[in-house]
């Protein structure tokens, strides 16, 4: 099941492979092999590659290295500047906060179809983190790399000793947290609704090293004009899939809200998924579907919680369409889940 049209591909720049490639060779990986089973084109001169093979380009490297923290460990390394335009505007930021905010407004400058926000609620500020297309899975290291990646630059100005609130990942449970060098030193929860590191909000007003305000003003708002255009140019189903994919376990996943949040009535957003061949309620529902099979990897994630999280009022509906569309219930997909996953931990161990 795909949520997005099969003539359409997630990009994310070529650059930002650098980094990953490096650690690889560092372990003795054959770094040929690895492109070529995610096929991948190894020194591309593409600008962009498709997101999709290059997360599973991380997942077949852990695998292949033994290496299960090999996305958090490319994250601590990586250089910003792999970043592109982007990345040097971050580093020049005349503090923290105005580079966290530049970062989340383009971050369609580096990968499409993700999402990376900034929230601050009092005392606390959180950067959360993920990937709007629900085909591609699994992604824990795509996710504990770019976790990583905010983590350093938050030590940036906190300085290398500190250490965040807490991490979350939407993913199960993994070793970063419990290593006491390379790990993040603070409280870690799987399973969650989203990627996340909290912070204290007051490290926004603190400089960035490397300031460079006279220019950054003027080409930050040139980068967010531009990742702007670049996401109202997907086709209208893609937007409206991020879009109830950002919402989920927010509430808010109506036809008419989501149509005016992206500038069209009801009627010209239906009007424009017919000429695309989509449905709202089809698009809704494939996520739905796609986001419940990931959470339901979770063995003790009760189902009225999963059930609240895609937006339906009770249990029993959620059941239905997911046995509509599955043809088992979520109770027998799990099982199967789980028969799978213990299948794969007994291979491994051989």
């Amino acid at each position: 099941m795909r949520t997005v049209p099969d003539n359409y591909n997630s990009n994310i720049i070529s650059s930002v492979l650098h980094d990953p490639v490096r650690v690889i060779g560092r372990h003795g990986g054959n770094v040929g092999d690895i492109y070529q089973r995610a096929r991948l084109e190894p020194e591309t001169a593409h600008d962009t590659v498709g997101l999709r093979k290059v997360v599973r380009f991380f997942e077949i490297a852990s695998d292949t290295l033994r290496n299960p923290e090999f996305g958090w460990e490319v994250g601590r390394e990586f250089d910003m500047r792999n970043m592109g335009a982007l990345g040097d505007f971050i580093l020049g930021a005349p503090t923290l906060g105005a580079g966290l905010t530049l970062m989340s407004r383009s971050f369609a400058m580096v990968q499409s179809d993700s999402m990376l926000d900034l929230t601050v609620n009092g005392h606390e500020a959180v950067l959360s983190y993920r990937i709007l297309d629900l085909s591609i899975w699994p992604r824990q290291h795509d996710v504990e790399l770019t976790i990583a990646v905010l983590l350093e630059l938050l030590k940036k100005v906190a300085g290398k000793n500190w250490r965040p609130t807490r991490i979350t990942f939407e993913h199960a449970t993994s070793p970063i947290w419990k290593n006491p060098v390379l790990g993040p030193r603070c409280k870690v929860e799987y399973f969650a609704a989203q990627n996340s590191i909290a912070f204290p909000a007051s490290l926004l007003s603190l400089p960035m090293p490397e300031v460079e305000q006279e220019s950054f003003f003027v080409m930050s708002n040139a980068l967010t004009d531009e990742c702007r255009k670049l996401e109202r140019d997907a086709p209208v189903a893609i937007q409206v899939a991020r879009e109830i994919v950002k919402r989920f376990g927010q509430g808010g996943l109506g036809q008419t809200e989501i149509a005016e949040h992206l500038g069209y009535s009801r009627r010209t957003l239906r009007r424009r998924l017919e000429i695309e061949n989509r449905s709202f309620s089809g698009i809704l529902g494939e996520c739905r579907t796609r986001r419940a099979e990931q959470m339901l990897e979770s063995p003790d994630l009760p189902l009225a919680l999963i059930a609240e999280h895609l937006g339906y009022a009770e249990v029993a509906p959620f059941e239905r369409a997911f046995r509509s569309r599955k043809g088992i219930t979520p109770a027998q997909f799990r099982q199967q889940i789980g028969a799978a996953q213990s299948r794969r931990i007994t291979s491994l161990a051989v």
